[in-house]
């Protein structure tokens, strides 16, 4: 990343150990922050307790069959009278039945909210695929940005050493009486500067190290290091169309499954304003109806139900047409999604190729911020140029290693973007 940036950082110039225990590429943090991630386990049980309803939808297809029980006791005592003559009744009473029903047709309702389900489970399932979408592109923010303050912190630290090693050679020509105190103090004070933006960096590097250990189920404050830099170069996607995310975004197909949905909620509305036709057997035992001996009896019985709707005052007509409107509502919200995809991907690539374009343009200037700075230095202690020449290219040459490494940084961030919004891991190609 830099020409003259290569060397290994003294521990003398850590505020806190960076002796870490844990060292992770990208690959597996992105790994284990899926292993971990609690929001991703909620999706699935979603999932699984979808697939559970449709198959318990499944069942209202096939018949059923119900075991019922009854027992009375009458307090009082009673007598019925037949023709003049009182027979005592029997205190107590009771049956029980078993019966088998079976739905012919159900004006569709059992159809229709079997396929409402069937929906409902794939757009659990495409939940799934969305959130670990998500949770990938958090990663990658969360590993990216912890690289990119890895980074700054690093520069930051030889920042001060330039500094400290120009501090010291104006002392000692203080010292000698070759230059005022003006000059010395001018440094010192931008080295303060400097240390005091070295610890805000730490600072900032340690706490996205907390973050990602949080990510992966750690203890915030468990040692770790990154394997993977900022500068790492990453292999560039091929452009993806808008028209292809759309076949691979889950986003995308749950707002399709959404209306396909309403749709059955359609057809549900005007079901219960169907015929609907269902047979069955009954098998009881107990008591007779009439329980003079208390002696018990089987009764069988064979039965057909239908119904017709006739009137409801137009509920038919009011119910579907609440739900068409809701199911229009949908519609417009699945083209709403369509537009947002097509912009997604269009910023996207053109952020990707706009920022990786801007890396070079970084690195020639961080190139000439080094020159700058050394021919400054030099310049100054041969009494050439002032003091405040030296004090602005150091500004200069923190600055453009800022802007580098904020380069790289947005540039592995769009790089998130465009496989978000292209979908790139459904189609099979290298993340």
């Amino acid at each position: 990343m830099k020409t003259k940036m290569i060397y290994i950082i003294s521990m003398a110039c850590m505020t806190g150990t960076l002796s870490a225990q844990t060292v992770v590429d990208y690959s597996t943090f992105e790994q284990k922050v899926l292993d971990y991630s609690q929001t991703l386990k909620q999706s699935v049980a979603q999932r699984t307790a979808m697939q559970k309803a449709m198959k318990a939808a499944k069942t209202a297809f096939f018949p059923a069959v119900d075991a019922t029980g009854s027992y009375q006791y009458r307090i009082n005592k009673y007598e019925m009278d037949f023709g003049g003559m009182a027979v005592p009744m029997e205190h107590d009473s009771y049956s029980a039945e078993v019966g088998v029903s079976q739905p012919i047709y159900a004006g569709g309702s059992i159809y229709h909210n079997y396929k409402a389900s069937q929906i409902q489970t794939q757009m659990a399932d495409k939940s799934v695929d969305l959130t670990t979408d998500n949770i990938i592109y958090a990663a990658e923010a969360s590993y990216w940005g912890t690289a990119a303050q890895k980074e700054m912190y690093e520069t930051m630290c030889q920042y001060v050493q330039i500094i400290e090693q120009l501090t010291k050679v104006l002392q000692d020509k203080y010292d000698d009486g070759y230059i005022s105190k003006t000059d010395l103090i001018q440094m010192q004070t931008r080295l303060k500067e400097a240390e005091l933006q070295r610890s805000s960096s730490y600072q900032s590097y340690q706490v996205a190290l907390q973050n990602m250990n949080v990510l992966m189920g750690l203890e915030p404050l468990a040692e770790m290091d990154l394997t993977d830099s900022i500068s790492t170069i990453l292999p560039m996607p091929a452009f993806v169309g808008a028209e292809t995310a759309l076949n691979v975004r889950p986003d995308y197909a749950i707002s399709q499954l959404d209306v396909d949905y309403q749709k059955r909620q359609v057809s549900l509305a005007a079901a219960k304003y169907n015929p609907s036709l269902s047979i069955g057997f009954k098998e009881t035992w107990g008591t007779q109806m009439l329980n003079i001996s208390g002696e018990t009896m089987f009764n069988s019985n064979v039965y057909a139900s239908i119904k017709l709707p006739i009137f409801h005052w137009g509920a038919r007509f009011k119910s579907t047409a609440a739900q068409k409107a809701i199911l229009l509502g949908k519609q417009y919200a699945l083209q709403d999604k369509q537009d947002q995809i097509s912009k997604e991907v269009a910023k996207a690539w053109t952020s990707l190729t706009e920022n990786t374009r801007q890396i070079s343009i970084a690195e020639e200037n961080c190139k000439l911020a080094e020159e700058n700075l050394d021919l400054n230095t030099f310049s100054y202690t041969e009494g050439k140029l002032t003091i405040l020449d030296v004090l602005s290219a150091q500004l200069t040459w923190i600055q453009a290693y800022t802007n580098l490494i904020q380069s790289y940084y947005e540039q592995k961030i769009a790089l998130a973007d465009y496989r978000k919004a292209t979908g790139i891991r459904y189609l099979g190609q290298n993340r």
